[in-house]
């Protein structure tokens, strides 16, 4: 895709389903360069609400799952989402949950504030306020907020604005969390929930039955980018969201991701890889920072697949609803 048509959309990606499998069957990769990649999950304590319990069996489920696949996965927080009456204490518990399973927080933003209508001084506060719980949380625990993830990975409607929220995080000590598995989980997420709320078993594991492979043809396709652009596949940063799908089917993703050849690691040690290093462009869309490294160097980016046609025909069913 050329590189204006890049910033002037979001969804930059491709309806071909054949490419998603393409993408996927070409997951064999040489024994002398081991891959590698951080999993983190965006929008806790869930991306969606709903009562305590829904909450806790879905924050239950997503850590036994991580846990058990030994993945040092790093949850990013809204706090505003803990300010619900009557449900602070248990939806903090929620955060605890995180850590005491050995996990890390970091920060997403107070109320997920939208960069293209905030101006910076009014997004930088909600930075701050998107400290306190979490901050205490992890003091308790001995722990350091270190890490801030961009909401909806947009950086700045300007380069001013980016470079002047990249001056500020850098004087509270955080360390921006880039993405380089881009990928669309929250619209499976999406009609997942539908579906469960509907009672729509068979729904349910069609949506289930197609998320992993379109999930393994993300991985394919930005490997491939990764090796065109910089010779090598770096270790990876994998966005996923806290949800009822990712609940029951992190499994699986993850027996995907070890079949590929990776190992799992920390962020911090995935930031140690020296792609982390280049400049990225400012654009008015959330992209792979892959994306953003090609753009800042002037080349074209090809397309990135979308999600099955049905998939997309569910959630804009659900869009026409609301």
């Amino acid at each position: 895709m050329k590189k204006n048509l890049l910033v002037a959309a979001l969804p930059i990606f491709l309806t071909t389903a054949s490419v998603v499998v393409g993408f996927a069957q070409g997951q064999t990769h040489s024994r002398n360069m081991p891959r590698e990649v951080a999993v983190t999950f965006d929008d806790l304590p869930t991306a969606y609400g709903g009562s305590p319990g829904r909450l806790r069996e879905v924050t239950t489920k997503l850590l036994r799952s991580i846990k058990s696949n030994n993945v040092p996965a790093i949850g990013f927080v809204n706090e505003i989402k803990l300010y619900v009456p009557g449900q602070i204490d248990e939806r903090t518990a929620l955060l605890q949950m995180w850590l005491d399973a050995g996990l890390e927080l970091g920060n997403h933003n107070f109320s997920h504030a939208y960069i293209d209508r905030t101006p910076l001084a009014a997004y930088q506060e909600e930075v701050i306020r998107g400290e306190t719980i979490t901050n205490m949380l992890l003091r308790e625990k001995g722990m350091k907020l270190r890490y801030y993830r961009h909401t909806e990975l947009k950086t700045g409607p300007t380069p001013e604005y980016k470079e002047g929220l990249e001056r500020f995080l850098a004087e509270r000590g955080y360390t921006i969390a880039p993405v380089t598995i881009h990928n669309h989980d929250f619209v499976f997420a999406r009609v997942y929930l539908d579906a469960l709320e509907r009672g729509d078993r068979a729904t349910m594991k069609r949506i289930g039955e197609a998320y992993v492979p379109y999930m393994e043809g993300m991985f394919g396709f930005f490997e491939k980018l990764s090796r065109d652009f910089l010779g090598y596949e770096p270790k990876q940063v994998l966005i996923l969201h806290a949800n009822e799908l990712n609940a029951d089917y992190f499994d699986e993703l993850a027996i995907m991701m070890r079949r590929r050849g990776y190992k799992f690691v920390t962020l911090g040690e995935a930031l140690k890889d020296k792609a982390y290093g280049l400049p990225d462009a400012q654009l008015t869309s959330g992209p792979s920072w892959i994306v953003r490294w090609m753009v800042a160097k002037g080349l074209d980016v090809p397309e990135q697949p979308d999600e099955p046609k049905f998939i997309l025909e569910l959630f804009e069913s659900i869009q026409r609803r609301r």
